[in-house]
């Protein structure tokens, strides 16, 4: 079987609070109202909160490199699938020979061939790639975690319907629709795509909120600035960027961002890759035209293939852009979270800046050195390794995660807003950016 090329990056994110279906109900939507708590017992709970830990990376993700789709017969071939990993496969001289036939779905196959460095390759229908390969989704927006007396707000995507009601990372919902707030609890109403109420405790103002908010279609916003001050007055500037997915639509938000940037001559930047999976290598490579001048032609990074198909390798360069920053120092907020493209981005700045200037802080990231190309047979999409993602000095060999900068181990901190200079990861980047270390 022929198989085609698969256009874009793909990384799965589970938001416990979204529903399925596809109707846009009427929205009664309100801001949260707000008021001040007697209960000074909610504030003092924030120094003796347990550590809470993201859990994003329980599902796929992806770097793939960009082609044309085209559509093929609609059938699954195991042969043609145990092909590719014996010929396009990264490690095909390691594919283990087997009885394909005696698989019955493509990620049993995917499972019993992939090599033991390979924590990525799997199969999805052409449905749940497209859902996930767009800055569109249906339901809330937010993921929550239970804690305590409800379920705590641990991540909330930019311009979501939680977003737009003011709901905030670091809320916890006490109540929805009158009884007591789980993860379940608030999925299941989610399903149910009516309206929803919720109380919410907002530990760092000490305020109870109450506000009401619907599940419905909605697009939403992966990359975003700002500019900020360290105690010392330096302007420096602040770059969210949760995915690389979206292509144009992210290269206009990135774009946005970089114009301010460049308007404030900012010359040390904050990127925020805690949740970032990774996506698309060709983003990937806008973004680092946008953190260097006069580098133009010098090689960013290079995706290497297996040795029987080194013609497919492909080195990208750096390129000039209007809005391209002369930046002295660059600071990565990760986690193992932070995946793909993400340490492509970090991997590719290092031959190019001072080590001490090109810092890490959080944890250290998942380890994915790797991308695949896709391929496509009309009934799934097959993503299975394909390249290694060499930096300019061939250097790849991260799959352990790449290490925080010394002294700059900072915990997530879920109890303040990603951009909050209160929160933990910001808070050290913005002290080392004063001092030189994060404590």
């Amino acid at each position: 079987m022929k198989y085609s090329n698969i256009v874009l990056a793909l990384t799965v994110l589970v938001f416990t609070a979204c529903g399925g279906g596809s109707s846009s109900p009427k929205s009664n939507d309100t801001k949260m109202t707000c008021s001040q708590n007697s209960n000074k017992v909610l504030k003092s709970s924030l120094s003796s909160a347990p550590t809470i830990e993201q859990s994003f990376l329980n599902q796929t993700k992806l770097l793939v490199q960009q082609s044309k789709i085209e559509k093929q017969a609609k059938e699954f071939d195991n042969k043609g699938l145990y092909d590719l990993f014996h010929t396009e496969y990264f490690w095909a001289e390691e594919t283990k020979t087997l009885d394909y036939n005696s698989y019955n779905t493509p990620q049993t196959l995917i499972d019993a061939l992939k090599y033991k460095e390979d924590k990525w390759s799997f199969a999805i229908t052409p449905e749940e790639y497209n859902e996930v390969s767009s800055q569109k989704a249906i339901g809330l927006g937010f993921s929550c975690q239970d804690f305590k007396s409800g379920c705590l707000i641990t991540y909330i995507r930019m311009d979501s319907p939680a977003d737009k009601i003011d709901l905030r990372r670091g809320d916890i919902i006490e109540k929805v629709n009158n009884q007591k707030a789980t993860q379940e609890s608030i999925y299941k109403f989610a399903k149910e795509e009516k309206n929803i109420e919720f109380k919410i405790s907002r530990l760092n103002s000490n305020e109870q909120c109450t506000g009401t908010v619907t599940p419905k279609e909605y697009t939403y916003t992966v990359a975003k600035g700002d500019i900020l001050e360290t105690r010392n007055k330096e302007k420096v500037g602040y770059l969210r960027l949760d995915s690389f997915l979206g292509d144009k639509t992210i290269v206009s938000q990135l774009d946005k961002s970089f114009d301010s940037f460049k308007k404030e001559n900012i010359q040390k930047l904050i990127i925020d890759l805690r949740y970032n999976g990774g996506g698309s290598v060709d983003v990937a490579s806008t973004l680092l035209n946008k953190l260097l001048i006069n580098k133009k032609d010098l090689e960013q990074f290079t995706l290497a293939w297996n040795k029987n198909y080194r013609k497919k390798d492909k080195a990208y360069l750096f390129d000039s852009a209007s809005n391209s920053l002369d930046l002295k120092q660059i600071l990565f907020l990760t986690t193992q979270n932070s995946a793909s493209a993400s340490e492509l981005i970090i991997s590719a700045m290092k031959p190019y800046l001072p080590e001490s200037d090109v810092v890490i802080i959080g944890d250290k990231t998942h380890g994915k050195p790797v991308g695949m190309e896709g391929k496509s047979d009309g009934n799934y999409y097959y993503f299975l390794i394909n390249f290694v993602v060499k930096n300019s000095l061939g250097f790849y060999e991260y799959f352990e995660g790449l290490p925080v900068t010394e002294g700059c181990e900072i915990k997530d901190d879920p109890f303040h807003e990603m951009g909050d200079k209160e929160e933990a990861m910001l808070k050290s980047a913005l002290l080392y950016v004063d001092i030189g270390s994060c404590e």
